[in-house]
């Protein structure tokens, strides 16, 4: 399992399907095992912070993002600041920066947590996470099993 790593290099390359692999290789679609992380490596080298490729997993898939080098912003847009909304009830001292942090881009509860450096903790998402959804502050969606939470533009606003 690996949550987030920047470190490519560091992932043992490992086909999942020999058969569906070796079919590919030899129809000349696919090149030989291992080699892909290191391709990518090398052309993400002289990339800034913004634009690094990285791989996210969890226990049942991962996910390999390659920023768009053409994309000045990175990866995502920084956390909106600014924001216009009513008091929120029963509302947090984090509130404001989830709101941020959510607006342009849906986010796991492991990817807010880790923002903003708190433990993912059931009292975290019972109490602060779901007391926005429940006000209608965060719209919640599923992916499978994953939850992503993005700011509801309709209650929130920027400034």
């Amino acid at each position: 399992k690996i949550e987030k790593t920047y470190n490519l290099s560091s992932i043992m390359s490992k086909r999942r399907n020999e058969l569906i692999c070796g079919v590919l290789v030899l129809c000349n679609v696919m090149e030989a095992a291992g080699t892909g992380f290191d391709k990518i490596v090398e052309e993400y080298s002289a990339v800034d912070d913004k634009h690094k490729p990285y791989i996210y997993s969890t226990s049942d898939h991962f996910t390999l993002v390659l920023p768009d080098l053409t994309y000045e912003m990175g990866v995502e847009a920084e956390p909106t600041e600014n924001l216009i909304f009513a008091p929120i009830p029963n509302g947090s001292k984090y509130d404001e920066k989830i709101l941020s942090y959510c607006y342009n881009n849906a986010k796991t509860i492991a990817e807010i947590t880790e923002y903003l450096e708190v433990s993912n903790s059931s009292y975290f998402r019972n109490k602060i996470i779901n007391n926005l959804v429940e006000n209608d502050y965060l719209i919640a969606d599923e992916d499978g099993r994953t939850k992503y939470y993005k700011t509801n533009h309709n209650t929130v606003e920027l400034a």
